[in-house]
């Protein structure tokens, strides 16, 4: 039980939160303010319009790009949420298309991602393990492009082994170890300033959350403007004695831009999220709210295959904890595929830019069945 494990640290005094900077309070109010203003005006717009489909001129340049009844043309973003340690201790926006789901259709969704992450900043935290997020949810479209998806998601440490590939890797570029090629294939998560010292006992679940994402399109079947959604994302923390505590519940304000382009589609995410908790481990301070973006690019190699990088940076979420508090910086490569009912995708994940808050490699997998 992690209660048990966290007895010790819970002995010593739990009052390190600092109080956030004035100046630094103010430039986020003022790019907050900025960024819903925008969104949130459309929005009631559409309240009471339809989405907008480009006028009659654009509709007869449209038709050379018109989208698939129910696919919308586009495969659609890698589906990888960041792997970064911080950032995935709570809800993290998924990147979206922005095209929804046509009126009355349901679709499935299973992804999953396994990584390796190791984080050594001497007396300051060696971070060191493998974990597996898993998600499965189920998609339904409404009328005038609204849509709604639940979602259930679990997070485990487990030993993958993947140490091996990571350190061959570095081998293999004469890139520096920092460490992974000693202990390799261990658990080890130790932060002198919390007294936080684990090891295997960590092993196993540390989140189980519920979730529920609504989505309104605001711009869609155009190739004059890019296709624009909002999306609202909310998620509850289900887990008795994980890292995060039970009962949680945090949001995210998120939106998707799509434009057709020559060779594919480009794709734009926004996102502000606001946590339920300023804690993990019970004493390990975390912010209670983040930006986040991501910018893709979708390279079709033809009508149903196409090859997807992305890019995602997210704030750092781990106050007081060196470069974990910096920026994480990930990118995405994957293919995906279409059948007549289901989109697959393999993806790879890397850090990049801030090397000590990322992950060292990640492998993904998902499927999307439409019903």
């Amino acid at each position: 039980m992690l209660n048990r494990k966290y007895n010790s640290i819970l002995c010593m005094s739990v009052n390190t939160m600092r109080t956030r900077d004035i100046k630094l309070k103010i430039n986020y109010f003022v790019a907050i303010r900025n960024f819903l203003f925008i969104p949130i005006a459309i929005f009631l717009l559409n309240v009471y319009v339809k989405p907008v489909v480009a006028h009659e001129e654009v509709d007869q340049t449209a038709t050379k790009y018109a989208p698939d009844p129910y696919w919308q043309g586009t495969l659609g973003p890698l589906n990888i949420r960041s792997l970064s340690p911080g950032q995935a201790l709570r809800l993290a926006p998924l990147p979206k298309s922005p095209y929804g789901l046509p009126v009355g259709e349901s679709e499935l969704q299973f992804h999953i991602a396994a990584a390796s992450v190791y984080l050594n900043s001497p007396d300051v935290y060696l971070i060191d393990f493998n974990f597996i997020d898993t998600r499965i949810a189920m998609n339904h479209g409404f009328e005038n492009g609204w849509s709604a998806e639940i979602s259930f998601n679990d997070r485990r440490i487990q030993n993958l082994q993947l140490d091996e590939v990571v350190v061959a890797f570095h081998d293999a570029l004469d890139i520096e170890q920092n460490g992974r090629d000693e202990n390799r294939n261990q658990t080890h998560i130790v932060i002198p300033q919390y007294s936080a010292n684990f090891a295997a006992e960590l092993e196993g679940v540390f989140s189980q959350t519920l979730g529920l994402s609504i989505q309104k399109v605001l711009i869609d079947k155009s190739v004059a403007w890019p296709a624009l959604a909002v999306i609202l994302n909310t998620s509850i923390e289900t887990l008795d004695n994980g890292m995060i505590e039970k009962g949680a519940i945090d949001y995210s304000l998120q939106l998707s831009l799509a434009q057709k382009q020559s060779m594919g589609y480009l794709f734009a995410n926004m996102a502000y999220t606001h946590f339920g908790t300023d804690k993990t481990m019970e004493v390990i301070p975390l912010s209670e709210e983040q930006f986040s973006g991501m910018l893709g690019y979708e390279f079709s190699t033809d009508k149903d295959e196409a090859f997807i990088v992305q890019y995602l940076f997210s704030e750092g979420v781990l106050i007081d904890l060196g470069a974990l508090e910096d920026v994480s910086h990930e990118i995405h490569l994957g293919y995906k595929w279409r059948t007549e009912k289901n989109i697959f995708e393999v993806g790879l994940v890397e850090n990049i830019i801030n090397f000590d808050n990322g992950p060292d490699v990640a492998f993904t997998f998902g499927v999307t069945h439409r019903l």
